[in-house]
């Protein structure tokens, strides 16, 4: 009998307990919408265990479902608290865009 392979799902938990990767997919996501960037930080919840997330965030647990849900609207405060207990921060930069070049006239 051949061995059972992992699930999509199951490798992408695998793959967002490292903290490059879990970067990676969460900028990824944020690049795309709000809602696509809330799921993906569900799921690098999910790899690292909600509840331990909670502890560490000194957030409840059931707060960050709401927050994470499809209508979810999680605070500047909250999301830094839940980043810093992943081992995660939020920055800004620059965005990578042509500038627009006045016409000469």
């Amino acid at each position: 009998m051949p061995a059972r392979s992992r699930s999509y799902r199951e490798n992408l938990l695998l793959r967002l307990k490292d903290n490059a990767e879990a970067a990676n997919y969460l900028q990824a996501a944020l690049e795309d919408s709000q809602s696509a960037f809330l799921v993906a930080l569900k799921n690098v919840l999910d790899s690292r265990k909600v509840a331990v997330v909670a502890r560490a965030s000194k957030l409840n647990r059931e707060h960050i479902y709401q927050m994470l849900n499809e209508d979810g609207n999680p605070t500047l405060n909250s999301l830094g608290k839940i980043l810093h207990a992943l081992g995660l921060q939020l920055s800004i930069g620059v965005k990578k865009e042509t500038p627009v070049r006045e016409d000469p006239a």
